[in-house]
Order: C-alpha cells, then structure tokens, then sequence
C-alpha cells in the first residue's frame, strides 16, 4: 500500500527525469524498473527515508551512472572494431553538478543545482533561497548561459536530434583544472 503511494506520486516526475538523461525507452523503463525495485526492497527492510522524492531522484541518478558505467564498458570494446552509433553517449549527470557547484558563483550555481540536478520546482527553490519566483527564474538562466560558456571555453558539444548531448570532446588548446579531471577520473568519464 504504502509503495503504490509513494511510487504513484512520482512515477511520471522520475521518468521525465530519466528521459532527460538516456535517449532509448526501453532502457529509460529497465531503469524505472530498478528503481521501484529498490524503493520496494527499502520499503520492505523499514529503511527510514526522510523525503521519498529525493531519494527516489538520487536512486536514479546512480542507476544511471551505473548503467552509463557498464554501457561504456561495453561500446569501447565494440568501438575497437566499429564506428559508435549516436545514442552513445558518456554519463554527465554527477560531472554537471560538481561544475554548477564547483565553477560557478554560489549566488547562481545553488539555483542551478537545485533546479537542474536535484530537479525541484522553482517555486520550492525561491522558498528555499528566499527569492521571488522572478529573481529565481532571472538567477537559473543567468546560470545556464554562464555555464554554458564555461563549458564551450573548453568542451566542444555535439547535440542528437532531440537537442540532447551525444558526444563532448577536450578542444586541443584548453588544460582542465586538476580536481575536475580527479572528479572525472572518480565518475570514470573521459574526454
């Protein structure tokens, strides 16, 4: 009873999360799957969870690392003999919020984070930073562009069809910092 709840109440939320992050539905659906899994197996040990919501995100969140982790395992033994395909593409997910955390201003990354990467309401985000929903929304794009510079000064991206990242590269010229590439050695994503 308690899990048809819980899991009715966020199901849909999840699964936009997750198409944000992986561009195939039946893998988006196995990753559902694991997760309602987990949160039934939690359930069923009496684990105490605070907020279901960002548990259920954070569950996710790792599964898709974990998927993404034995994917890439996978398409650099296949990329050895043949040319990847355009739904390959490396995990970013855990990569983005340490760079929202770590690069930008405080007074923008924050909102950023708490939007992007933990997924709340902007509403719930001005509450929790004392903002009007204007100054919220005005501080989450302000982010964006800056991150998105940050990231163009060094990476270059290329989109899939549906506006998703598929594939980044290291532009010759640029040198990460140290703790990123220690943060990306830890996510095991290379450039």
């Amino acid at each position: 009873m308690i899990f048809n709840t819980i899991w009715n109440n966020h199901k849909s939320h999840l699964h936009n999360f997750i198409k944000t992050k992986i561009d195939n539905d039946y893998i988006v659906n196995d990753i559902m799957q694991e997760v309602s899994i987990k949160l039934l197996d939690n359930i069923n040990r009496k684990t105490e969870i605070k907020n279901y919501r960002n548990w259920l995100f954070q569950v996710a969140r790792n599964t898709i690392a974990d998927y993404y982790r034995k994917y890439k395992k996978h398409t650099n033994l296949v990329a050895e003999n043949t040319e990847l395909n355009s739904e390959s593409t490396t995990c970013v997910c855990d990569l983005s919020g340490f760079v929202i955390q770590n690069y930008l201003p405080e007074k923008y990354g924050k909102p950023l984070y708490l939007s992007d990467i933990e997924q709340k309401p902007q509403q719930e985000i001005a509450d929790i930073l004392q903002l009007s929903l204007t100054a919220t929304k005005s501080r989450i794009q302000r982010a964006r562009k800056q991150l998105k510079e940050l990231i163009s000064d060094c990476i270059e991206v290329t989109y899939n069809t549906k506006g998703q990242i598929s594939d980044f590269q290291l532009k010759k010229y640029c040198e990460l910092p140290p703790e990123l590439k220690n943060e990306m050695e830890r996510l095991n994503i290379s450039l």
